[in-house]
């Protein structure tokens, strides 16, 4: 096991116990992750900055000695985040001469098919597998089976807690602290935030978690009314955010963990008759749904590593490694903070295809 990877759990620590739990409610709605009870946001996770993480990039020109196999595996391929990734992956394989098949598991909830699907590329004889992850866990015995038959494994984004992957991503607990920080900063006379915190059982939405729990806790006026571990569909997460207004009606702000919860947010806002701004939003990722709401001023913050430059890095990795050559464990892609300040003028090439 790396050394990132040990840093990362020991920072998860504090989080174990609640994830054991959850993992056991993947299939609710939502279910609590975080007291309800005033208390300021420093209880929830040690102050401090993000932990540092290796850097990761894409290798201009490189070519594969031969024409590989690359099984891809998304949990939920309808995801906007997955669509924009798939460009990259697809355009990067072309430029590198290597033959790519997608596999969708439906869903962060369908962990037996994706486990399946692993199976099934394995079985397919396929040089590499490149695969975001339903479960960080469930997923680990038919991955580690692949290593052992002499498949390539390399986790995109959202990890299989096994050393035997090699890891490409986003920093995804300094998105998450950024947001945080991003809250804490707005909230400058106090108040409470309401957190979204994803699907449990998945390292990366766990990290995320760690850094905007850092990132609120640098400001002890701000208190974290409720936290709740949702699915990633509108319906599912919708419903969470509407039970936190319910219960916390005064709350200042909101977490996402990704770009589809915080449009969730929004319509739930609607309809508790807010207006644009009243609430703040933080979130991770970016579509265009969610860049008009940033336009509109119902999202205030976001964190973008890119998700079309993932895909290129994974596939760049992917024909490094079958080349013959050493590849770092690991390598994580710094996130772009994201405001209305610089939502014209960021570099789109990381996270859309071409218009």
């Amino acid at each position: 096991m790396t050394g990132q990877i040990r840093n990362r759990k020991r920072l998860l620590a504090g989080l174990a116990s609640v994830a054991l739990v959850l993992a056991a409610c993947t299939s609710s709605a939502a279910t609590p992750a975080a007291s309800t009870a005033p208390a300021a946001a420093a209880s929830a996770a040690a102050g401090g900055a993000a932990t540092e993480v290796p850097g990761a990039t894409t290798i201009p020109g490189i070519k594969a000695n031969k024409p590989y196999r690359v099984a891809v595996l998304f949990p939920n391929a309808g995801d906007p985040y997955f669509q924009q990734k798939r460009y990259g992956y697809e355009d990067e394989a072309k430029k590198a001469g290597i033959e790519l098949t997608f596999f969708d598991a439906g869903g962060y909830a369908n962990i037996d098919k994706q486990i399946a699907q692993i199976e099934d590329a394995t079985q397919q004889k396929f040089d590499a597998i490149a695969i975001a992850v339903t479960s960080s866990t469930a997923t680990v015995p038919s991955l580690e089976a692949a290593v052992a038959q002499g498949i390539l494994v390399v986790g995109d984004g959202v990890f299989p807690e096994s050393d035997k992957v090699i890891k490409r991503g986003e920093d995804s607990e300094m998105a998450g602290y950024n947001a945080g920080r991003y809250l804490g900063n707005a909230l400058k006379d106090g108040g409470s935030v309401g957190l979204l915190l994803g699907p449990p059982g998945i390292d990366l939405i766990h990290l995320r978690e760690v850094g905007v729990k850092k990132g609120l806790a640098e400001f002890p006026n701000v208190t974290i009314a409720q936290g709740l571990n949702n699915l990633s569909d509108l319906v599912s997460s919708t419903k969470a955010a509407e039970d936190i207004l319910q219960a916390h009606p005064d709350v200042k702000g909101f977490y996402a963990f990704n770009s589809v919860v915080a449009q969730a947010i929004v319509s739930a806002l609607k309809s508790a008759g807010k207006k644009p701004g009243e609430v703040q939003v933080a979130t991770v990722d970016m579509d265009p749904d969610l860049e008009q709401m940033m336009k509109d001023g119902w999202v205030q913050e976001t964190n973008v590593a890119g998700s079309v430059l993932l895909g290129r890095v994974v596939v760049d990795t992917i024909v490094q490694k079958l080349n013959g050559q050493d590849v770092p464990a690991e390598g994580y892609l710094k996130p772009n903070e994201i405001t209305k300040d610089n939502l014209v003028s960021f570099d789109r090439s990381i996270l859309y295809p071409p218009q």
